[in-house]
């Protein structure tokens, strides 16, 4: 599966032969061992997403502890965002491959989405709430929640597709200004 998580994040599943999977696993190519594992391409996508889904579940108790008690909210949600722009990069192969295979494996991309958006939400509600939220945060933190994982991952895609922060914005100040449009300062 590792060997197909790499594959399919270069050059997509319909380009990946089996024979490059087998191959990069340590398998005779062309000796039909790969099927002996799996029935088709398509089921080992399915499981090399969902195994990677498995592995980037956050644990909410660890999300909104990342930074020490000692820092102020708006500190503490800057360094836990700093943190998350981190995690993002292990999610870039699994990026890539649902790029790739947009409007090919609906039910997969909706499974992601599904988990992603909705367990990206969850955990940033908590974030915000358990800081100083910021009113706007306070009327819909669904919404806050929402903005502001969008915001994350617009950040990193455009760093990642550019090669340079947007406008020279470091990842440290992009994460400090997105705390502060968040948080309420009055209550730090």
């Amino acid at each position: 599966m590792d060997v197909a998580l790499q594959l399919f994040a270069a050059q997509g599943v319909a380009a990946t032969p089996i024979t490059a999977i087998e191959a990069g696993a340590g398998l005779s190519p062309g000796s039909g061992s790969f099927y002996r594992h799996f029935k088709d391409k398509s089921e080992l996508l399915s499981a090399v997403v969902e195994r990677e889904m498995i592995r980037v579940r956050k644990d909410p108790d660890a999300q909104v502890s990342a930074a020490p008690p000692s820092r102020s909210p708006t500190e503490a949600l800057a360094i836990q965002l700093k943190a998350d722009l981190d995690f993002l990069k292990e999610l870039l192969p699994l990026m890539a491959i649902l790029m790739w295979e947009r409007g090919r494996e609906l039910d997969l991309a909706h499974r992601v989405q599904d988990t992603m958006v909705e367990r990206g939400v969850e955990l940033g509600i908590a974030d915000l709430l358990l800081k100083a939220p910021a009113a706007a945060v306070k009327e819909d933190a669904a919404a806050a929640a929402t903005v502001m994982m969008s915001a994350m991952v617009g950040y990193f895609l455009s760093v990642e597709y550019f090669g340079q922060p947007p406008a020279g914005v470091e990842p440290e100040r992009f994460t400090g200004m997105l705390a502060r449009l968040l948080i309420d300062e009055t209550e730090n």
